[in-house]
């Protein structure tokens, strides 16, 4: 078994997590990532029996957000393990584009109806030229971006910024009569905790393919670091994690 964690909300130097539990044959791809690019020696697997018990969570976690724990266990919802590892020619011009952002793209060209987006970084060219072909296409598109996060880092990594990339994105729909919903992240006063940043990198596609991971939609994750993304297909699950996400913050003063 293994605990997956959809990237935090953050207050201060706390952090607080979604859960999401998975388990079965998907867990070898993360052994076998960890094993090939963070170990020293990089060497092969060792035999390590899976075996099916339930995985222990802080008590005190589970008491004070037990909301926020959501148990992934069937053998018939798809998923697909996205990774790419730590590549030095990202900075090129035209380095190529990683695993994980590949398939955000393709599922953004694929979407009919909806696309929602929770990133701390929008700067991905490649990203925004599907976004700007899916508002062609009449597809409602939700962003909720936190404000000035990430922004030294944007502009020396991909020459802009998320805030900059969102204004040029948000004039684009208006000549195009696209439909694009931009949202700031809040955090939520009536949280036991109060984030003041989210770090969240999440992805909803006509409300069934969701993809979480460790890829910001920036020109790092999509060229030059090492990512790993997890896609789920299945409606139900969509329809709990995107209510829980919206639930745990305020931004678009949703309430859900």
């Amino acid at each position: 078994m293994y605990l997956f964690h959809l990237p935090s909300l953050t207050s201060g130097e706390n952090w607080y997590e979604l859960a999401v539990r998975l388990e079965g044959d998907i867990i070898q791809p993360f052994l076998s990532y960890f094993f090939r690019y963070y170990y020293p020696s990089r060497s092969s697997i060792p035999p390590l029996p899976i075996e099916g018990r339930p995985i222990l969570t802080s008590l005190a976690f589970k008491e004070k957000h037990s909301s926020l724990l959501y148990p992934l266990q069937s053998p018939f919802v798809p998923l697909a393990f996205l990774s790419r590892g730590p590549s030095r020619w990202g900075a090129l011009p035209f380095a190529r584009i990683a695993t994980p952002t590949l398939f955000q793209i393709e599922s953004i060209t694929r979407a009919r109806r909806t696309i929602f987006i929770q990133t701390p970084n929008l700067t991905s060219r490649a990203l925004l030229k599907a976004l700007r072909q899916a508002l062609r296409k009449e597809i409602q598109i939700t962003l909720y971006l936190p404000r000035n996060m990430m922004v030294l880092e944007s502009l020396i990594t991909g020459w802009t910024t998320t805030a900059r990339c969102v204004r040029k994105l948000q004039k684009f729909s208006k000549e195009v009569a696209g439909e694009l919903i931009v949202e700031w992240f809040q955090g939520d006063e009536r949280q036991s905790f109060v984030a003041e940043k989210s770090h969240i990198k999440f992805m909803v596609v006509d409300e069934e393919c969701v993809v979480v991971g460790s890829s910001n939609c920036d020109r790092p994750s999509a060229c030059t670091s090492g990512e790993v993304n997890v896609a789920i297909s299945d409606v139900e699950f969509a329809k709990n994690i995107l209510s829980a996400v919206k639930r745990h913050q305020a931004t678009g003063m949703l309430d859900v």
